[in-house]
């Protein structure tokens, strides 16, 4: 009897299991690899006030929003604002390093740590001010396509960010 048993489960495995059924593993190293770099790109573009690369990033859809590190109101991060040449300071050198990324349990959403040095120029007044921030963006996979969907920096211990804008 048990023989029969064992045989009849052996079968039913067989039987259930398609071999046309692949199941996708998806390499999380590669996703995290591919959102550090896309996280770059889309700073570069952000400090360089380059809204068509930068806004390859953003959802058209929802859009996404920013807490700079001046400690200023949460700001929609659209062409006005990314392009803004009015600022009167600019970054002598900006560099992010450490960068950890948390994925949700499905793969669609992604929160990426870091921390970001530089140097700010002000148009009418010092030049080479010190900048260390921390700073975390949420990203979501958004039909294929990661965006980022909200970014918070703040300054490092004994640091400033950005400057506070008028």
């Amino acid at each position: 009897m048990k023989k029969l048993i064992f045989l009849l489960a052996l079968c039913l495995s067989f039987s259930c299991n398609d071999s046309n059924v692949t199941t996708e593993k998806v390499d999380t190293d590669q996703v995290a690899a591919d959102l550090i770099s896309m996280s770059n790109d889309y700073q570069q573009a952000y400090i360089s006030q380059d809204w068509d690369t930068a806004s390859k990033w953003i959802s058209s859809e929802l859009g996404t929003t920013i807490y700079n590190s001046n400690g200023s109101a949460l700001t929609a991060q659209n062409e006005q604002q990314v392009s803004n040449t009015e600022r009167g300071w600019e970054f002598g050198t900006f560099e992010m390093s450490n960068h950890k990324v948390s994925m949700s349990s499905d793969m669609n959403t992604a929160v990426i740590t870091f921390d970001a040095d530089g140097l700010i120029n002000f148009a009418d007044g010092e030049q080479n001010v010190a900048y260390a921030t921390r700073a975390s963006q949420t990203w979501v996979n958004e039909n294929g396509e990661w965006k980022v969907m909200h970014s918070h920096w703040s300054p490092r211990t004994n640091s400033q960010g950005i400057p506070q804008q008028d």
